[in-house]
């Protein structure tokens, strides 16, 4: 009896790691750095997800409360254009921590898309729906947005947690990221978005040129959007009032990002004027707000530079109604 159990528990651990390495596609990625394809854990860490639709995979640093409770939320922090996925997460962790919670109830999730495998602005802040030269439209399998909902399928398996839905934030490139993802996969399950300081928007409209709207002269055209569900989606454009300083090229990836604004505040709220016009002329259900708090866009001294604190918190209180001791003016 014992030798059978014996070869069970052997059978069992060699198909549990066969599983593994298939998921990796080979022995040689079952780490990055800090990352691994255990399973998910209380506390903090990062675990490395197989793309589907590619032989490669991607970090996720994530924080796991001790406890799963029925109302616990799901977050995700999309990184900005240095793809430093952990010092998200960790901004996210410090403001519970400074709040006097140890034990905050909601699972957070920072997925880093490496240059590697999301190249340029192209890649990544515009959701790799086409290809670098924008010509062609890639599958909805390979956009980037669709790794957010792969990514909260595994988390929903790996935990057993009962939330139906998440919340989006993203910061600057991330910003770019989670407010397209609203616009192009409106039926994703989304809860709540927030898209805090990004330099260039994607205006629905289809005088205006693609990335800033939705024409295109070359190449394939965009998919269709449902703009009445886009629309419904809870929303909050976050922008630094302190961040009204002239961007510098660099933050004109496209001929078109200028002419929304020569900063980051003006071009936000040049966003939403036009979009709240578009739905309001419409007759759409518009659940989309504009906030503006005392923020810049990041903390300069830091290496990376990181995100303004504040801009952190006042998407928190968003997310979290019951966050105390937080100012957001």
């Amino acid at each position: 009896m014992k030798r059978l159990l014996a070869f069970i528990t052997i059978a069992f651990l060699c198909f549990d790691f066969a599983h593994l390495v298939k998921a990796s596609g080979s022995i040689s990625t079952l780490s990055d750095h800090s990352c691994t394809f255990r399973m998910l854990k209380k506390g903090e860490g990062c675990f490395l997800y197989k793309v589907e639709a590619g032989n490669f995979s991607i970090p996720v640093y994530y924080y796991l409360p001790n406890q799963l409770q029925a109302n616990t939320k799901v977050v995700f922090a999309m990184h900005g254009e240095q793809r430093n996925a952990e010092d998200y997460r960790n901004d996210w962790r410090n403001i519970y921590n400074h709040k006097g919670s140890d034990n905050p109830n909601f699972i957070l999730l920072a997925p880093q898309f490496k240059q590697k495998r999301y190249s340029l602005a192209t890649g990544y802040n515009l959701g790799n729906m086409f290809t670098e030269d924008l010509k062609i439209l890639n599958p909805r399998n390979q956009w980037a947005f669709t790794e957010i909902e792969n990514i909260f399928d595994f988390v929903k398996r790996s935990t057993k947690v009962n939330a139906t839905n998440y919340y989006l934030y993203g910061h600057s490139a991330g910003a770019q990221f989670v407010h397209r993802m609203v616009i192009f996969m409106p039926h994703a399950h989304i809860k709540k978005a927030i898209a805090a300081e990004a330099g260039s928007y994607i205006i629905p409209d289809q005088r205006r040129d693609y990335p800033c709207g939705f024409h295109k002269e070359t190449g394939e055209q965009l998919p269709s959007v449902d703009l009445k569900t886009t629309f419904s989606i809870p929303m909050t454009i976050i922008l630094g009032t302190k961040d009204n300083k002239p961007l510098s090229d660099d933050h004109d990836t496209y001929k078109c990002d200028a002419q929304q604004g020569s900063n980051r505040l003006a071009r936000g709220e040049y966003f939403y004027t036009q979009v709240k016009s578009i739905a309001n002329k419409k007759k759409e259900d518009f659940q989309w707000t504009l906030k503006k708090v005392t923020a810049a866009h990041i903390v300069g001294k830091k290496n990376p530079p990181i995100e303004d604190p504040m801009l952190v918190s006042c998407a928190a209180k968003e997310f979290f109604a019951e966050l105390t001791g937080v100012n957001c003016q």
